[in-house]
């Protein structure tokens, strides 16, 4: 289906305008126009969708860490001042906060 803008005379000066502004000119700068506009929100589209690999990997990286650091405080207590590791979670964010 091709695109007529002349039934739309606000479009068209749209387009022509902007393609003015990045120096499109000549034969095509419409059709070069609406291809940049259609890339441009392709781009946007695949940003707000993340590849669901990468989201796993993520996730497994997040789950690695937490395990790694609730290891870390709790290898660091002794039974007779031991806390829940929400506390030592919390004490940990808080040093690590207060460093930056």
């Amino acid at each position: 289906m091709a695109i007529n803008l002349v039934h739309r005379p606000d479009l068209d000066d749209r387009v022509e305008n902007l393609a003015s502004r990045l120096g499109l000119k000549g034969r095509g700068r419409k059709t070069a126009i609406i291809e940049l506009a259609l890339t441009a929100l392709e781009e946007q589209e695949r940003a707000a969708h993340p590849d669901p690999a990468a989201i796993a990997a993520s996730l497994q990286r997040y789950i690695e860490k937490g395990a790694c650091l609730r290891a870390r405080l709790t290898e660091n207590e002794s039974p007779e001042q031991s806390r829940p590791l929400s506390a030592l979670l919390q004490q940990a964010l808080y040093i690590e906060q207060a460093a930056r």
